[in-house]
């Protein structure tokens, strides 16, 4: 959910106290008449309210600054809701979807959810607290969501991606660490996850003939459908247990989460 700018959220809130102005003047609780009837009782009109607010706004300007905090607080909570509504109506396409590339122990007693960019550098610099977590965690399971957010390479080196867990599941963490690892002045397209795949071995006509199919058109457009509905903002994005966990975070802090879904019990996993 984006932010109003804070101009326009400060226009919005010296509209509605100028709304209600004429009645707090008169000792009238908000709601008890009309807002016209009290401007026509009071004898104000828009002209001459203005003024008075910015007055108003000028001797008290603690106002607008405890109305925004409670505006952000509202919208923190209502963004967490939605999101919790989101992630109980989407588990299945979340932790369980077939058209998602799976490492680690696919029957592990707890599924950590990434969804990444193959440009992201952020999701590059996360790659080793990942691949520790698959190796020190023998019982944890990793969905892989791609989500090619950031460019036109980015959706390339996408569809190659769900490609090679179509054609050769096995080896989808080899390409994914060696695609998040390649240094290209470019950037991961095509071009570089084709080379990927042929330096892993793997049939590349397959890949490419796989990667043009409905089959990875619809992964890729669940994604993007299950990332709205989270209200994601960007790259790397985790889902763990009923939590969504935004950004970059540290190896122990997942570590720490991990446990504490598995200590409480997955209930969405």
């Amino acid at each position: 959910m984006k932010t109003l700018p804070r101009l326009w959220t400060t226009i919005a809130l010296a509209a509605a106290l100028a709304a209600s102005l004429p009645a707090f003047d008169r000792g009238i609780l908000p709601g008890s008449i009309s807002q016209a009837q009290a401007q026509d009782q009071s004898g104000l009109s828009v002209e001459t309210i203005g003024p008075l607010v910015r007055e108003y706004l000028l001797k008290n300007p603690e106002v607008l600054e405890e109305a925004l905090t409670a505006l952000e607080e509202k919208r923190q909570r209502d963004e967490l809701a939605a999101r919790a509504e989101a992630l109980g109506q989407n588990a299945d396409l979340i932790f369980r979807s077939p058209t998602s590339p799976v490492a680690g122990n696919a029957d592990g007693d707890v599924t950590l959810v990434e969804f990444f960019d193959y440009n992201c550098g952020y999701c590059k610099r996360m790659l080793p607290a990942m691949l520790d977590l698959l190796k020190t965690d023998p019982n944890l399971k990793v969905v892989f969501k791609e989500w090619p957010v950031l460019s036109d390479g980015s959706a390339e080196a996408a569809r190659i991606g769900l490609a090679v867990s179509k054609v050769a599941p096995e080896r989808y963490l080899d390409f994914h660490v060696a695609l998040m690892s390649a240094q290209s002045g470019s950037g991961a397209d095509k071009t570089l996850a084709m080379k990927v795949v042929e330096d892993l071995g793997i049939d590349a006509e397959a890949v490419t003939t796989t990667a043009q199919s409905k089959e990875v058109n619809d992964a890729i457009a669940e994604n993007y459908l299950i990332a709205e509905a989270l209200g994601l903002r960007g790259t790397p994005s985790y889902v763990l247990g009923d939590e969504v966990i935004p950004g970059a975070v540290s190896f122990e802090m997942l570590q720490e989460k991990i446990a504490r879904v598995r200590d409480d019990g997955c209930r969405t996993c």
